[in-house]
């Protein structure tokens, strides 16, 4: 019998995979990439894209459940945009902006 997480997981793939990929494997890992203390706390939401100066600029838009955490996000926001280029191979990620949770 597999665990429910492996089921949940092939279903956010499947509806992600085709509009952001990278999306889909940021939230599947998210647990991996940020750790348990943000990752009970938090929840990846969408991949914006904007260009400064000629340059794609990919933001990961994250969900957070209290300003503290917004503001830990933020003071931390260069060591997970690292963690996730690690984790991805590239540098999918540029920026993080945060959207407290009402």
């Amino acid at each position: 019998m597999k665990p429910i997480i492996e089921n949940v997981n092939k279903i956010i793939y499947k509806i992600y995979k085709n509009k952001n990929p990278v999306l889909a494997e940021i939230i599947i890992n998210w647990q991996k990439i940020v750790g348990a203390k943000y990752s009970h706390n938090t929840l990846p939401l969408k991949i914006s894209t904007t260009k400064d100066k000629k340059q794609k600029i990919n933001i990961l838009m994250v969900e957070v459940n209290n300003a503290a955490t917004s503001v830990e996000i933020a003071f931390q926001q260069e060591i997970i945009i690292e963690r996730l280029a690690v984790y991805m191979g590239y540098k999918a990620i540029n920026k993080i902006r945060t959207i407290v949770k009402i």
